[in-house]
């Protein structure tokens, strides 16, 4: 197979580590762009500006890449619900509006005289910005409040979103769950997903950092696991297995 060209380096990571999968399965079926035009519902050209990360692909095409290279759907999936996350969270671009063409000079009079109605259009402005957040801290502490757990599950007050995703801790049956997986599966270096949330959010609250809590599991996830295992005598691995889902869960 030739060479990829290389990303643009403003491409958000998530998207990058998308397009990269994407590139490696290309590579391992040996199917071309055409072939993959073929069998899906996209053309060659499309194929050609996801794979180069000049458009981000829609879920069912990830989900078409995944059948043609028998690729795990949850994983190619995971990595794409991040890189959508991630791309959403892009400010629109607002393009200045044009100057109409034959604009009749403003009088040097209007120009000079200050507007009476420009104090009155702050104020106004001002109360409107204040009443709403005065009803977005409502709605806030009504949603906090409807949503705290009774009986068995209790509450333990920690929320974190340094990059869009929230920890809400509880402990069920004495383990401590992070509201995003329940599940202790094998989570290792470079996976992804919701489970890898889990892990970062539980690393969190033992006050063990692992960078952004971002859903990829990369080398400041990695190392935080490690010191994880240093201070509760499991094997230094790096790995999370089930010793140190035990740690993480405490």
């Amino acid at each position: 197979m030739g060479q990829w060209k290389p990303l643009a380096d403003e491409l958000e990571p998530e998207v990058r580590r998308l397009v990269v999968r994407l590139r490696e399965l290309k590579d391992q079926t040996g199917v071309s762009t055409a072939t993959l035009a073929a069998k899906t519902a996209y053309s060659r050209s499309s194929w050609e500006r996801y794979l180069n990360g000049r458009a981000l692909p829609p879920r069912q095409a990830v989900e078409a890449m995944g059948r043609v290279s028998g690729a795990d759907p949850a994983q190619l999936l995971a990595l794409w619900e991040l890189a959508e996350h991630a791309r959403s969270q892009e400010r629109p671009e607002v393009k200045p509006e044009a100057e109409p063409r034959h604009q009749a000079p403003e009088r040097l009079e209007d120009q000079r005289r200050p507007s009476r109605w420009r104090p009155v259009a702050i104020a106004v402005v001002t109360a409107s910005t204040l009443a709403v957040l005065a009803v977005a801290g409502w709605m806030t502490a009504r949603d906090d409040s409807a949503s705290a757990p009774s009986g068995q599950e209790q509450q333990t007050r920690a929320a974190v979103r340094p990059s869009g995703f929230a920890c809400h801790y509880t402990r069920q049956n004495g383990r401590l769950l992070a509201g995003h997986s329940a599940s202790d599966p094998l989570v290792v270096l470079n996976s992804g997903g919701e489970q890898v949330v889990e892990v970062q959010c539980l690393l969190a609250y033992h006050r063990h950092s692992p960078g952004r809590i971002d859903g990829l599991f990369g080398e400041h996830t990695e190392k935080a696991v490690e010191e994880l295992q240093r201070v509760g005598g499991a094997a230094v691995d790096g790995k999370v297995g089930p010793q140190t889902w035990a740690l993480l869960r405490a």
